[in-house]
């Protein structure tokens, strides 16, 4: 059995898809191509492309701009939690493959920022595209920042609020 740790890019009822292999986020081309339409066959055909066999266990990532629907066998063949892999740092590598110019913020479903991409410079905050990651440790992480920051001295907690103001008036 193996586990196949895979990110889904769906932007514009499109799917672009990265298997993270050998220790980097490889992109897995569709037919020869990048991003394809989403239709009703893409799971099937994201199997056969990416050699899923019975028996193989799948960790994945979805970023959207609209809310996806994942194949119910797909989510049936998701490995243990503590073989999951996804968190900010390796979304943020993930998303670097892309190689995405226009500037992107994606956040959890709780609206946390996980990740930045593209150019922001000179961009006006309405024109920032948002999108959406939902990956399995992604709660239990908006959990273990709150445990640590539980864990800060009341002093620390003050002026880690008063940082999260001052960063908020540079928010594009």
């Amino acid at each position: 059995m193996r586990i196949i740790h895979c990110l889904f890019w769906i932007k514009d009822n499109h799917i672009t898809s990265l298997l993270y292999d050998s220790g980097k986020p490889e992109l897995l081309k569709i037919k020869g191509y990048k991003a394809v339409p989403f239709t009703d066959t893409f799971w099937e055909e994201w199997c056969e492309y990416a050699g899923l066999c019975q028996g193989d266990k799948i960790d994945f990532c979805l970023i959207y701009d609209e809310k996806a629907n994942v194949d119910e066998t797909l989510m049936h063949e998701q490995c243990e939690e503590k073989d999951c892999i996804w968190s900010r740092n390796k979304i943020q590598e993930a998303v670097k493959v892309l190689e995405i110019t226009e500037p992107v913020e994606i956040r959890n479903e709780n609206g946390m920022l996980l990740a930045k991409a593209g150019s922001f410079l000179n961009v006006r905050k309405e024109d920032i595209l948002l999108m959406t990651a939902w990956y399995r440790k992604a709660n239990k992480d908006d959990e273990e920042t709150v445990i640590l920051l539980e864990q800060k001295t009341p002093f620390i907690k003050h002026y880690m609020g008063e940082l999260k103001e001052y960063k908020k008036g540079y928010e594009i």
